[in-house]
């Protein structure tokens, strides 16, 4: 069975700032995933594995790097573990809502091994960026993606 993200879901966020995931995407990410501030005014959701892994990595890089403490204070310092309830819902920190510009609604978006949370109409404007056969063709033609 294929064991990965895919797919664009539009849910609600409620006034406490709680977010459904479908349940293939809770399956999926297993126990106490993590949360933060993705690449793009977007959110990243990942599996507790996955970020441990990039914990690790990033602790292991040399600390007297200034570059490299900016990379910690980037992914750690809005970082948390989420928690689903009964109903398949999670709260998305007030910290992180503001820097998504999430209110109301939210775009979850499958990119493989990993999760998006996007504003709707943030999302629509990077696609709207990249739109057309040229953009799409110039975009994968970048990538080896040979199988």
């Amino acid at each position: 069975m294929f064991k990965g993200f895919t797919g664009c879901y539009l849910h609600n966020i409620d006034e406490k700032g709680r977010l459904t995931f479908p349940v293939s995407f809770r399956d999926l990410l297993g126990e106490n995933p993590f949360i933060l501030k993705g690449f793009d005014q977007n959110l990243l959701v990942m599996n507790a594995n996955r970020f441990e892994l990039l914990y690790e990595r990033i602790n292991n890089m040399n600390m007297a790097n200034a570059q490299t403490r900016q990379l910690r204070r980037y992914i750690f310092s809005t970082a948390a573990q989420i928690e689903f309830d009964k109903a398949g819902r999670f709260i998305i920190p007030q910290p992180l809502r503001r820097i998504a510009g999430l209110d109301g609604t939210a775009l979850i978006v499958g990119i493989g091994k990993d999760i998006e949370i996007w504003n709707p109409d943030t999302y629509k404007i990077q696609e709207d960026q990249g739109e057309g056969p040229s953009s799409a063709a110039e975009l994968v033609s970048s990538f080896d993606l040979t199988i």
